[in-house]
């Protein structure tokens, strides 16, 4: 029997490192929805961005020449028999940025989504790696112009956002029990927004800032979506340095937010497993 899994896809500087790194210490602490159903083999690539966010840092980007494996640990929900991998490949943010571009994925990629039965897909608020978006007739007309030449402009964030959804709907398997894939979008840095762009919502700030990749989001009928505005320690601290202080002298797993929908109205919780434990869940 093949063990089920859940994938992190991500262009650079979309978040998905320091989100795991939170996410290993409430693992680590007991505090969320999922638990350990087991260690990984190696700890080393996730315990090092944990010292980072414990020394009141986020961890920067993964170096693409930087030598590390995949990071995998099997996980459950409560006291549920059966476990799910939360896989995180040894592929930078960079190498799915320029494999979409390009249209070159390796086959072990393809091979990756194809043995996972729901993914995370990540972009970050403000990141300056985010290309602006075109008006919808201009992004539409780079799509067709992925992998043509190698001199073409840097296509814009939201057309990779719609290629990797478009990978994800082509390439993940279905549930055990037949159901259609999940894909958890997680918009990273949420606290970085002003309060009234928070008020409205994570959708409402794809539609603003990556109307294509929302519109895309809105056509897909082969996987479940749901949508997550994510701050894993609820602050700045790169530019606010009272908040870094607080934090250095905080228990981490017991801070940060994740914002979802509920009944039709968007709420503030404190578990930032629960992108995960949605994906995963039965």
């Amino acid at each position: 029997m093949n063990r089920k899994s859940i994938v992190l896809v991500g262009g650079p500087d979309s978040g998905k490192s320091n989100y795991v790194g939170r996410l290993w210490i409430s693992l680590k602490e007991h505090k969320g929805t999922l638990i350990r159903a087991g260690m990984p083999s190696s700890t080393e690539y996730v315990d090092s961005i944990c010292a980072h966010l414990l020394k009141g840092e986020f961890a920067g980007r993964t170096d693409r020449n930087s030598e590390r494996q995949d990071f995998s640990v099997s996980l459950k929900i409560g006291n549920d028999e059966e476990s799910t991998d939360l896989v995180v490949p040894d592929f930078s943010g960079e190498l799915w940025r320029d494999a979409v571009t390009n249209s070159e994925l390796p086959q072990e990629w393809l091979d990756e989504l194809g043995k996972a039965e729901g993914a995370l897909l990540f972009v970050r608020v403000h990141s300056p790696l985010n290309v602006q978006p075109l008006d919808w007739v201009t992004a539409r007309d780079m799509l067709r112009h992925i992998g043509e030449g190698k001199d073409k402009a840097e296509l814009p964030t939201q057309v990779i956002l719609c290629e990797l959804l478009r990978l994800l709907q082509d390439r993940l398997s279905n549930r055990p029990d037949g159901g259609k894939p999940r894909v958890a979008i997680i918009v990273t840095a949420w606290d970085l927004l002003d309060a009234q762009s928070q008020a409205a919502g994570p959708a409402a700030y794809l539609c603003k800032e990556f109307p294509l990749f929302s519109g895309a989001l809105d056509d897909v009928d082969r996987i479940d979506i749901r949508i997550y505005g994510v701050s894993i320690l609820g602050g700045d601290l790169q530019r606010d340095p009272a908040f870094k202080k607080k934090c250095q002298n905080s228990d981490i797993s017991d801070i940060g937010v994740v914002m979802l929908e509920r009944d039709g109205v968007w709420h503030n919780d404190p578990d930032v497993t629960y992108p995960v434990a949605w994906a995963m869940s039965k």
